[in-house]
């Protein structure tokens, strides 16, 4: 036994090393003199590492929750996720090298990041469908929805069978934690299941075994109760809405689909204003400022509206924990009696996106 224990004892600075990463690169452009790298340390917490480019390079070093998407952002100049000098990769420990471009961090080339490259290849089978959505929204038809559910469901297979056919793969975690909210319960604990120790314990891997352990709110449930204050600092209860129809529109502006919804929403309020729905607009803005701006610039300020804000989104309080939302937009519809219609779009478990909600309004109201 001494001789396990002492074996351990020395295994133990390894472990903690395997965690760290140093991180170098090139950059080249004249308008941007730091960068910022977000990514989660080793005990669990969110780091903004802000790093000052010198003569056109730059380094940092850190200790890294395992494998991990992380974030990359230059002098960005909107809060659009799509913002040119915005990045993502994989980083792992280890020596990771990047060569760098002003307006074009989507492009960034990194080096020593075995899961990067995996990325990358499975990337190479969804960016053609990607490409192919961005065509379809930027040229809208009657039948473009539907062309970009089915767009949007073939990413979803590709990934989340890369997930299933690779248990052991780090990557694994992040697709099956991408798309944790849009399948069955069960699915998703039968493919965490297949995961190895690693994995299961990883940035994703936690997040994915806390959605399993959490009971969530379905469809016939009683609505969770909510208390938060209104654009006015007034209180604003579930309560409230007793007797009414409730559709609970989480949203921010930098999400595009929130935003291209936001016509469709003004038309069902407008076609049941006098059939007792009421709405309630949940803000995933960065800041409360962005949140009271938008508001205003959308034309939607004569509805009801609260704030969450992205770090309160775990918050056990707030609408988002209770009603376990992410991804946005996403849509909860509640009966006159407070109880869950049903979830649609980044709520829904089961698929059922904004034409689902519309005909569920017409079935109840009509």
């Amino acid at each position: 036994m001494k001789t396990i224990s002492f074996i351990l004892f020395l295994l133990l600075p390894m472990i903690s090393l395997s965690q760290e990463f140093s991180l170098s690169g090139k950059f080249s452009g004249e308008n941007t003199s730091q960068i910022v790298l977000s990514y989660v340390n080793n005990e669990g917490d969110w780091v903004s590492d802000t790093i000052q480019i010198e003569d056109g390079k730059f380094q940092t070093s850190g200790k890294l929750k395992g494998t991990q998407r992380v974030i990359l952002a230059g002098n960005t100049q909107s809060k659009n996720m799509q913002d040119p000098n915005l990045g993502y990769f994989f980083m792992e420990p280890g020596n990771i090298e990047i060569k760098l471009n002003e307006n074009e961090f989507k492009d960034l080339i990194v080096l020593g990041s075995n899961s990067q490259i995996e990325f990358k290849k499975v990337e190479s089978k969804t960016k053609p469908i990607r490409l192919e959505l961005d065509s379809i929204a930027n040229n809208r038809s009657e039948n473009s929805q539907d062309l970009l559910i089915s767009g949007n469901n073939k990413i979803q297979k590709i990934e989340l069978n890369y997930a299933i056919d690779n248990p052991e793969s780090n990557i694994s975690p992040y697709f099956l934690s991408y798309y944790q909210r849009r399948i069955p319960l069960d699915s998703l604990n039968s493919i965490f299941n297949t995961f190895s120790i690693e994995n299961k314990n990883s940035v994703y891997g936690k997040n994915i075994d806390d959605l399993i352990q959490k009971n969530i709110a379905k469809a016939k449930d009683i609505a969770p109760e909510f208390k938060v204050k209104d654009i006015n600092g007034n209180s604003i209860s579930l309560a409230d809405y007793k007797g009414k129809y409730l559709l609970i529109d989480f949203w921010a502006d930098w999400c595009k689909p929130c935003i291209a919804k936001f016509p469709d929403v003004k038309s069902l309020i407008k076609k049941y204003k006098d059939h007792d729905l009421k709405v309630l607009f949940v803000s995933f803005d960065k800041t409360k400022e962005d949140w009271r701006k938008s508001v205003e610039n959308h034309n939607i300020e004569m509805w009801d509206h609260t704030y969450i804000g992205l770090d309160n989104l775990k918050d056990s309080e707030s609408i988002s924990y209770k009603y376990d939302i992410q991804p946005i937009p996403a849509y909860i519809l509640i009966d006159k009696n407070g109880e869950i219609v049903d979830r649609y779009e980044g709520a829904s478990k089961s698929d059922k996106g904004f034409n689902d909600l519309v005909n569920k309004l017409r079935e109840i109201i009509n």
